[in-house]
């Protein structure tokens, strides 16, 4: 069966709709599934606005341009759900859980996916909210796919990450009743022992969530998505599209922009950087694989686990990543360059704190003091803070490589190749990546989806630019002096000289 055809006529109940991995999922769905009879989407509200303003300003998305353009009344398919999967029940109504009661395919990509998020939230959105979707589920007698969408870093304290379940030593029940029972405080005191000194809550709370999966997998058909870094489009719905800046994503952007003139990451780090349509079409598949098991009633619930990981397919370290966009960037420079783009990298965290001292935190000051005097909102401290707690919070990420073994996500390319007749999820032979097309995806992206801006430079851009890159070079031995005086003069009172 042709995996587009598997959805017609097919109810689909989707969290995370309103997140990155969501929205293109929803789009892929709504553009290539014409006969999908309906998308529960779960919404809540969030900061100030409620759930219906939230859904208006989704459908406007402009990542659903194309959709709109070629479908024009497919909205008409998205039925929302109003609940919040931090709350017990989803906190959604006696009504809409009986709109669900003819859902067959559950995609669960709702969570806080930022490393700085606190422990006891994480809990309770990623672990006790997948819990709760879990016993909906069990209520719904015509579901046949349950895909859970985690994450390819569920293990940071090893150096293989194998597509199978690793179980800590805490059990996800107790880790619920923890969070319901302490604040907010309290658990960030205790949270580097309590997680075994996990780096993050994210990736400690989504290995939680895997237990609860495992543990039910005998009772729903289950299915684990595990995507490595999520990278703008390759060719879906448009090329570079891009939502937030999560993670290896984040520092490249402010890598872009000059913001970050010195970062604390291991050069030689490969990235493990998989396309968002690549990710979104393997979701689709994967679903499509379950649901067939089951209504073929010969094959037992399998818990399946599926790493979507480029493994050998990207080869580029993160100092090569770097440099390629600093290369494209002051080629195309971005109108939001606060400083000339740079690719300085230290696995040294004094020469890191030396430069952000130094340059990072002072050039802040500077620009937040024009911005301020210009009545505009102060922004580049804040930033700087946040990129120097994302860093401590990658932890052992942004320090070695993990070997991340992907055999399900080439076990769903072949499924799709024999499933999709017409090309429109296998769209385009992995080992066939034009890698330069990536890169300059992910700048042009960055222009369009994130700062809002031409993808082409203007002139005045271009020439702030050189002005910038100057001035850099100005800074640069002014500091190198400073230094260079200061470390002369701490050896010669050594020596007694002084």
């Amino acid at each position: 069966m042709d995996i587009s055809d598997f959805y017609n006529n097919r109810e689909i109940f989707i969290t995370g709709g309103t997140g990155f991995l969501g929205k293109s999922l929803i789009e892929k769905l709504l553009r290539d599934c014409p006969g999908i009879k309906t998308i529960y989407m779960l919404i809540r509200p969030k900061r100030g606005k409620t759930a219906l303003e939230r859904l208006e300003d989704f459908k406007k998305d402009v990542v659903f341009e194309r959709v709109r353009r070629e479908r024009p009344n497919i909205f008409e398919k998205v039925v929302p759900i109003f609940g919040d999967c931090q709350h017990l029940g989803l906190a959604m109504s006696q009504e809409d859980l009986e709109r669900l009661k003819n859902v067959s395919i559950i995609f669960h990509e709702a969570a806080f996916v930022r490393f700085d998020n606190d422990l006891r939230s994480s809990i309770l959105m990623n672990t006790r909210g997948t819990f709760e979707l879990v016993k909906i589920a069990q209520t719904l007698k015509q579901l046949i796919a349950f895909v859970h969408c985690s994450t390819a870093y569920i293990y940071p304290l090893g150096k293989v990450i194998e597509e199978k379940i690793y179980p800590l030593p805490n059990d996800w029940r107790k880790a619920i009743q923890i969070a319901e029972t302490y604040d907010e405080e309290t658990l960030e005191i205790l949270r580097l022992k309590y997680t075994n000194f996990y780096p993050n809550a994210y990736s400690f709370t989504k290995n939680l969530a895997e237990q609860i999966i495992a543990d039910h997998s005998h009772l729903l058909p289950m299915t684990i998505l595990r995507p490595a870094v999520v990278a703008p489009a390759y060719l879906e719905p448009e090329p570079g599209y891009v939502e937030n800046l999560n993670g290896p994503i984040g520092i490249l952007a402010v890598k872009s922009i000059g913001v970050s003139q010195m970062t604390y990451i291991n050069p030689d780090l490969i990235l493990s950087l998989i396309p968002v349509d690549m990710v979104t079409c393997l979701t689709i598949a994967s679903g499509c694989r379950s649901g067939l098991e089951t209504l073929s009633k010969n094959v037992p619930h399998n818990l399946h686990i599926q790493t979507f990981a480029s493994g050998d397919l990207f080869k580029y370290t993160i100092k090569q990543s770097i440099h390629k966009l600093v290369v494209l960037a002051r080629e195309n420079p971005m109108e939001n360059t606060v400083w000339a783009p740079a690719t300085r990298l230290t696995t040294s965290m004094y020469c890191y704190l030396i430069w952000v001292f130094l340059f990072h935190i002072p050039m802040g000051i500077f620009y937040d003091t024009l911005l301020l005097l210009q009545k505009k909102k102060p922004m580049l401290l804040k930033t700087t803070r946040r990129i120097i707690y994302t860093i401590r919070t990658m932890g052992r990420f942004s320090k070695k490589y993990f070997e991340m073994k992907n055999d399900g996500m080439w076990e769903i390319f072949n499924f799709m190749l024999q499933h999709d007749e017409k090309r429109r999820f296998y769209i385009v032979e992995p080992t066939k990546i034009d890698h330069d097309v990536v890169f300059r995806g992910l700048l042009l992206g960055l222009k369009r989806f994130i700062f809002k801006e031409p993808e082409e430079a203007t002139a005045e851009t271009r020439q702030r630019l050189k002005i910038l890159i100057i001035l850099d070079k100005i800074v640069t031995f002014l500091l190198l002096f400073i230094i260079l005086k200061f470390a002369w003069k701490w050896t010669m009172s050594l020596a007694g000289v002084i």
